[in-house]
């Protein structure tokens, strides 16, 4: 985090700059460091830093990390990055440990930025304090695995990686966004105007981006967005991606361990994590968490254990399950650490396997996350697929999609719904923005004026979902906006709620460049969608999971939650139709409309238990 205040004499800015640090302390529970550019007083700079050592342990990685020409403070981690510190070696740089975060500090300090991003590759948010161009850097990793949040109000200038550290500022202004608000509520996500949060002088800097603050104002600049046209690739290219990715996140000084949900995505970590730790003779433990709702609908045991039993390196098995009675014990906890709420109660299951994670001393967690986003894993995928099948003139494949779609649906017989959904597709993505905002609007209890607004808001203020073919711009658009935000950012909460750090291999650049690249009729197969990546790790996967055609996920019966959580949702729900000014009665709303409008309330609620004057009350 750092604090920039000309209004505060030098002991007052660190007091302040230290609550705003310590407030994150659950991100960081291993070592803490404050840094003030005293050598430049009018630079009324400060940086702190919590610490999570995975790399580089004791006092080499020590934050905020000073160099001949700036000082560093980076949250994240670099991977691949051994010939980066070759080749920075050979330039003539000494370095004194093996922290990644001494390659970035030398890295900036040689090639500067943006020029410095370009070389490297991880999930990392940092902030770099430049004196020779004196400014200060901003930077998010190219998916925005990690995240950054940042807050103006003239000369004052502030940037943290949770919100609950900007709102300890008197100045930060928190009134609620409400087309943002009713954009939550519409769609279940706050991410189609990047940059963008449910508070109004809250912002967030968007994934691929970097900016320059030089005291007066915030410049931010895009370096990366996913390729929608890369090169022509095959299963084989998808896979060296994949061994390559999944290898370079294998890299801790400190116990790992990863998910298993049962699904392709996740299996597919595990198994490519087995064979490289075979591989290289790794004999540390594995740790496999399992997690397992007790009241879920559907049981998806038999396939996490088929892929539990596959595993050969050494490992330790962790089966983690809840309740409903458990998420009301721990709801002020839970909602204190996912700060914006979330859509759905996967994220509690998020928080279970983390908390279980960190009792097991595991600091680190591989996960699946992103392998449907990449790999076309969703129904409505289906759309934009055969439409790019029809323009290509491949009638073979569009036949074997229309056939194989109903038992993906789950739906025999459903033959019309993907041909309706390419049908869709097929009209400009301004238009489906705001026809899907007003349909979800309505559904989920908005009154006419807010359900037009949000429609209206959605047409007028929104993530383009474009590139070069229908899937491909659709899977961008489920990259940068639709998905992969929103799951990334749960996740990356509840897992620092008990100082776990997530990994994301399917999420690598590699990965999705040559996921980008298989051409669409190689995307399906008989087994359903995802067919590049069935067949890229069809040696390595039990067949039970490679050939199932539907997955549930973590999953978390909502009906049954919301019931026991009835009197926390209640009260969350008043407090967003306060804000409002009306809307559907509680007992109207469908559960899941109830838990939309329930979690948004309790963040409301708990925003306003931040600020400064209410804290000095209580």
């Amino acid at each position: 985090m750092c604090l920039w205040d000309p209004s505060l004499p030098l002991e007052g800015r660190e007091a302040v700059a230290r609550r705003m640090r310590d407030a994150l302390t659950h991100r960081g529970p291993d070592g803490e460091g404050l840094w003030s550019a005293t050598d430049t007083p009018a630079v009324p700079l400060v940086l702190g830093h919590r610490r999570l050592a995975i790399r580089g342990l004791g006092e080499q990685g020590a934050q905020p990390m000073s160099g001949a020409g700036g000082t560093l403070s980076f949250n994240g981690e670099l991977f691949g990055a051994d010939a980066l510190r070759d080749e920075l070696r050979a330039s003539g740089v000494t370095f004194r440990g093996s922290s990644d975060t001494e390659i970035l500090l030398h890295a900036l300090e040689r090639w500067g930025m943006p020029a410095a991003l370009e070389r490297i590759h991880g999930q990392f948010a940092f902030l770099w304090w430049s004196a020779r161009d004196r400014q200060l850097y901003v930077a998010r990793d190219r998916v925005g695995i990690r995240p950054l949040y940042w807050s103006q109000a003239g000369p004052r200038f502030a940037v943290a990686s949770e919100q609950k550290a900007l709102l300890l500022l008197p100045w930060v202004d928190a009134t609620p966004n409400r087309d943002a608000v009713l954009r939550f509520l519409a769609m279940g996500r706050t991410d189609d105007v990047p940059g963008e949060t449910l508070l109004t002088g809250v912002n967030s800097l968007p994934p691929g981006h970097w900016g320059a603050f030089d005291g007066r104002a915030l410049q931010v600049r895009r370096y990366h967005r996913i390729d929608a046209a890369p090169p022509p690739a095959t299963p084989a290219d998808v896979r060296r991606e994949l061994d390559r990715a999944v290898d370079e996140q294998l890299v801790s000084d400190v116990p790992l361990g990863a998910t298993v949900s049962g699904g392709l995505d996740s299996s597919t970590v595990v198994a490519l994590a087995d064979r490289a730790r075979i591989a290289r003779g790794d004999t540390t433990t594995l740790h496999l968490f399992a997690y397992h709702d007790e009241r879920a609908e559907q049981d998806e045991r038999q396939y996490q254990q088929a892929v539990l039993d596959a595993v050969r390196s050494p490992h330790e098995v962790h089966w983690v399950s809840s309740n409903p009675e458990a998420l009301l014990r721990n709801f002020d906890d839970y909602v204190e650490h996912q700060e914006e709420p979330y859509a759905d109660l996967s994220s509690y299951a998020e928080y279970c396997l983390a908390a279980d994670a960190a009792r097991h001393g595991v600091k680190v967690l591989l996960s699946g996350l992103g392998g449907d986003e990449v790999f076309v894993g969703y129904v409505s995928f289906f759309g934009p697929l055969l439409l790019d099948l029809l323009r290509r003139g491949d009638f073979a494949a569009f036949g074997q999609t229309v056939r194989v779609a109903p038992d993906v649906l789950g739906r025999p017989g459903a033959f019309a719904q993907p041909l309706a959904a390419a049908a869709y597709h097929a009209l400009p993505a301004r238009v489906r923005n705001g026809l899907s905002a007003l349909r979800n609007a309505r559904a989920a209890g908005l009154q006419a004026g807010d359900a037009f607004r949000g429609g209206a808001d959605a047409w007028g203020s929104w993530h383009r979902h474009d590139g070069a073919g229908a899937t491909n711009a659709a899977l961008r658009g489920a990259i940068e906006s639709w998905c992969i935000p929103r799951f990334l950012l749960h996740s990356d909460r509840m897992g620092l709620a008990h100082g776990v750090e997530g990994r994301v291999p399917l999420l690598d650049d590699g990965v999705i460049r040559a996921a980008f690249g298989v051409p669409p009729p190689e995307r399906v197969g008989t087994a359903g969608l995802k067919a590049s990546l069935r067949h890229a790790v069809a040696d390595i996967l039990p067949p039970a999971v490679r050939e199932r055609r539907w997955k549930l996920g973590f999953h978390a019966p909502v009906a049954i939650y919301v019931q026991a959580l009835d009197a926390r949702l209640r009260t969350g729900h008043a407090a967003t139709r306060e804000l409002l000014g009306g809307g559907a009665g509680y007992d109207a709303l469908r559960p899941s409309a109830r838990w939309a409008w329930g979690a948004l309330g309790c963040y409301l609620l708990w925003v306003r238990a931040q600020r400064p004057d209410a804290r000095a009350a209580a």
